[in-house]
């Protein structure tokens, strides 16, 4: 009979959860020790015989694959029309099958709480993701539901504070640990991990019946990070507002809880939730009254959101002692933003004209409206003065010919004129220098050739380093060709050997190849044995390329290398491997020069070599644009069929192909598609490289691929730019590698840069737009409307962008900034029946400034409207300023 320990190895070796739960469930105290003792020791074990049965699901499956492709060639179909290859490609390969019984026996048998949780949190346990087929949490209960209670609720806290952040709603960890709360009545930790976590599990549909509702729900207003992962959200606060209208949790604790995150501070976005939540409360005006300090406290300093809505509190209060309207008042007008600031003019207002008021109390507050960065604001606050300028008393009127000296010197005047004082003279113009641009070195050049077998041998291949991939495929075609001595090709076959032997006649079967070491082993097996591939069984063309993996199934910077191995390899099959290949580049970044294609073409009809057409394609898509008279004479004596088509990219290139990007969603998250209209010529060259195809690519490898055509690179990395998911983004470092490139720069490369515009002018993206201006390359306008597009779809104001345009002016790009402003003004000045802000105002403002720089000329239509305008706002005054500057006129 077997003992507890045998009967859960027996378990676990048969990967049975079920069967481990129910065992361990059973056990008395001596029963689950003896299984303790034993588990960590097993380890190892379990997992060397767990990757044993992956490896050999693995190989069924294959074998199984292989008799349908069989099947399907005899048959004369698809392998992929047979209702069989559904089911094997549609079976969920879920490995590591052997971790969740070891888990749940662990959280079974392990005898104190703190150490369960450690094992069920174990390295050894994690997968890179967790498919629903091992979702192990119900086990894990029924594991522990035998356990004393008390240490079921350690065991509940325990796991709770192993959270580290707001997981997935799918991750076992978070949906076990709020399990075991609520089946347990633990207390649930003060760990905001647990809040977010709770948070991002829960339904609010499920909110009234939730055991954790009145521990958590102080603490959304604790905890960090609540703000910031509800700030879009509007099902929780309207089911909290139902919750409170129902009794089951309480009005005054949400509204306190509320005012408590205001105070404490923070992002406008990060408040957005509480705020929503406090407007739709809709708290009374007794409610408000008992805190009116807090209300008023909010005024000066809060982010714009919670100041508005502390400011229409404040407004329900009813009348206040002047003293105490005023300081209000002033804080109010101590604010950057417009509205706060014409909110607050409005108030002193109304204030200044009851004629009871003691209006020396109110003038700190005019003189604070007086220093605005707004000359609208400046220009209410001296009309104010001037009204009302015989109700104030001589403490009142001193405090106001403080600033006399500080306004602008009309502003200034009209001030002293009344209240006295001597207003500032007129700045002298400050006189814009440029910086000079600086001169853009050229991409560093790739290593020499590999020309040892012995430095072939060693570089190793992988699709995530299109460098390495590169250089051995150049390496071997130079290193295999037929003309070289007998004993040189021996040293090859020799020093490739370990190679050849990952090819056995078993892979000859399989496809698609995914790697280039498959196509690479097979490369050195037929120069070790030439005719292995006839030999095998299954030679001829189509077989070789229906190896290739299918181009809508995997990114191109992967499947083009692919195809290039696999268009090598068939040339040295049929005896027509080249001496060396057309498209390898000639700089670290994909470019190939002009004059080495032209070299090497020259090459190829001395010895009356054929290209091959791929990597004539290749090379076209990586052909830099700068071609010098002797070049073009030397392409233009090319006769071969290779050599005429690239002098015809050379001197009279096919029109470039159209880029248009498209903001999409896919299963919710935001991506931006690319189409790509070509002409015949370039349809033919680019193939299906571009079709559309759900996968994220490397900005830098797929480069690679068209470093000649950068705007194409730039917009098929674009897809994922503003992804929530973990997938390849284009970085800083991507954009420096797309400026260094060739081509024409469009609305790819214009939103990648405008999107690193948008962090400011630390962000990293002047540089490459003054390299990109330096060029002559920078796509002034495209960049302006990109950018106004990003602002439009953004949280966040223009001003970081405008910083980081303004610091590129300064350093020498102001006609090329002055460019951009061009397409940015139409895009993102407010139309017909939309208001103006302060952030339109300043982007006027700049515009104007820009324009002077650039010397700039010619009539701009929305600058045209605003400056006819008749309502005397800055944005006018700017509007027209810059209206004055395009046309001359006066």
């Amino acid at each position: 009979m077997m003992n507890a320990w045998d009967e859960v190895r027996a378990a676990i070796d048969a990967e049975d959860g079920d069967a481990v739960a129910t065992l361990v469930a059973g056990f008395d105290t001596e029963q689950r020790r003896q299984v303790a003792r034993e588990l960590p020791g097993f380890l190892p074990i379990a997992r060397q015989a767990g990757q044993d049965r992956d490896r050999e699901r693995d190989q069924e499956r294959q074998a199984r694959w292989a008799e349908l492709h069989d099947r399907a060639e005899r048959m004369g179909r698809s392998v992929y029309s047979l209702d069989e290859a559904q089911n094997v490609l549609g079976t969920v390969r879920v490995r590591g099958r052997w971790i969740e019984p070891m888990r749940v026996a662990g959280a079974g048998v392990i005898s104190g709480a703190a150490a369960a949780a450690t094992w069920l949190n174990r390295r050894d346990f994690e997968r890179d993701w967790e498919p629903p087929e091992a979702d192990d949490v119900a086990l894990v209960v029924r594991a522990v539901a035998t356990r004393p209670a008390a240490w079921q609720q350690e065991f509940a806290v325990r796991l709770s504070l192993r959270l580290r952040d707001t997981r997935p709603l799918a991750d076992r960890r978070v949906r076990l640990a709020l399990e075991l709360l609520r089946r347990t009545g633990a207390e649930p930790p003060k760990h905001d991990p647990l809040t977010l976590a709770w948070i991002a599990a829960t339904s609010t549909e499920d909110l009234a019946g939730d055991p954790l509702l009145d521990a958590m729900v102080p603490r959304l207003f604790e905890a960090e990070g609540v703000g910031r992962l509800l700030r879009d959200d509007r099902a929780w606060p309207a089911a909290l507002v139902t919750l409170a209208g129902e009794g089951r949790i309480g009005r005054e604790a949400l509204l306190g809880g509320c005012r408590t995150r205001f105070l404490c501070g923070g992002q406008a976005a990060d408040q957005r939730f509480f705020v929503r939540l406090h407007d739709m409360l809709e708290p009374a005006a007794e409610e408000v009254a008992p805190h009116a300090d807090d209300y008023l406290a909010l005024l000066p300093s809060a982010p714009a959101n919670v100041g508005e809505l502390a400011l229409r509190q404040v407004h329900r209060l009813g009348p206040m002692p002047p003293a105490r309207a005023g300081e209000a008042v002033e804080g109010l007008l101590f604010r950057a933003e417009g509205k706060l600031v014409r909110a607050g003019l409005a108030w002193l207002d109304r204030l200044m004209k009851d004629p009871a008021g003691d209006l020396d109390a109110y003038a700190p507050a005019l003189a604070a409206a007086m220093l605005c960065a707004s000359g609208e604001a400046r220009e209410r606050a001296v009309k104010l003065a001037v009204r009302h300028a015989a109700r104030f008393g001589p403490l009142g009127a001193e405090t106001i010919r403080d600033a006399v000296a500080l306004l602008p010197a009309r502003q200034g005047a009209e001030l002293a004129a009344v209240f006295g004082g001597a207003a500032a003279a007129g700045p002298e113009p400050v006189r814009f220098v440029p910086s000079q641009l600086g001169s853009v070195p050229e991409p560093p050049r790739m290593p020499p050739p590999v020309r040892d077998p012995g430095t072939l041998a060693r570089l190793r291949l992988s699709e995530f380093d299109w460098l390495s991939s590169e250089l051995w495929l150049d390496g071997f075609v130079r290193l295999a060709d037929h003309r070289r001595a007998g004993q040189e090709r021996a040293r090859l076959v020799t020093a490739l050997a370990p190679l050849a032997a990952g090819c056995g006649d078993d892979r000859y079967g399989w496809r698609p190849w995914w790697h280039t070491a498959d196509w690479a082993a097979a490369m050195a097996r037929e120069l070790a044995e030439p005719g292995a591939e006839r030999s095998a069984g299954v030679g001829g063309r189509a077989t070789v390329a229906e190896r290739v993996p299918d181009m809508a199934h995997g990114p191109a910077e992967k499947i083009m290398p692919l195809a290039r191995y696999a268009e090598v390899y068939q040339a040295q099959v049929e005896g027509r491997l080249p001496p060396y290949l057309l498209s390898t580049p000639t700089r670290l970044n994909g470019l190939l020069d002009p004059d080495v294609l032209v070299e090497r073409l020259e090459g190829y009809e001395r010895d009356g070599v054929e290209a091959l057409p791929l990597d004539l394609r290749q090379a076209l898509l990586r052909l830099g644009r700068t071609v010098t008279e002797e070049v073009a004479s030397r392409a233009a004596g090319l006769t071969g069929t290779a050599g005429r088509k690239v002098a015809r990219w050379l001197t009279d290139r096919p029109a470039e192909p159209r880029v248009v990007l498209r903001w999409t969603t896919h299963q919710g998250d935001t991506r931006i598609t690319s189409e790509f209209v070509s002409g015949a010529e370039y349809q033919e060259v680019l193939g299906d490289l571009l079709i559309p195809r759900f996968h994220d690519e490397s900005c830098e490898r797929l480069l690679a691929v068209l470093a000649g055509h950068r705007d194409l690179a730039a917009a098929r990395a674009a897809w994922t730019l503003r992804s929530y998911w973990p997938l390849n983004k284009p970085s800083l470092q991507d954009l420096d590698l797309l400026v260094t490139a060739d081509g024409p720069a469009g609305p790819g490369l214009a939103l990648l840069l405008a999107h690193h515009l948008m962090e400011g002018p630390d962000g990293g993206a002047v540089p490459p737009l003054l390299r990109l201006a330096a060029t002559g390359a920078l796509p002034g306008e495209e960049l302006g409307r990109q950018l106004a597009d990003l602002l439009r779809r953004s949280e966040s104001g223009p001003a970081d962008a405008v910083a980081a345009l303004r610091t590129a002016a300064e350093r020498g790009a102001h006609r090329e900034v002055w460019q951009v402003m061009r397409g940015l003004l139409p895009a993102c000045l407010p139309g017909p029946g939309e208001r103006a802000t302060t952030a339109h105002t300043r982007l006027m403002t700049f515009a104007a400034e820009v324009a002077s720089w650039a010397d700039a000329r010619g009539e701009l239509a929305v600058v045209a409207e605003f400056a006819g305008r008749t309502r005397g706002s800055e944005l006018v005054r700017q509007a027209r300023f810059l209206h004055e500057r395009l046309t001359g006129t006066t």
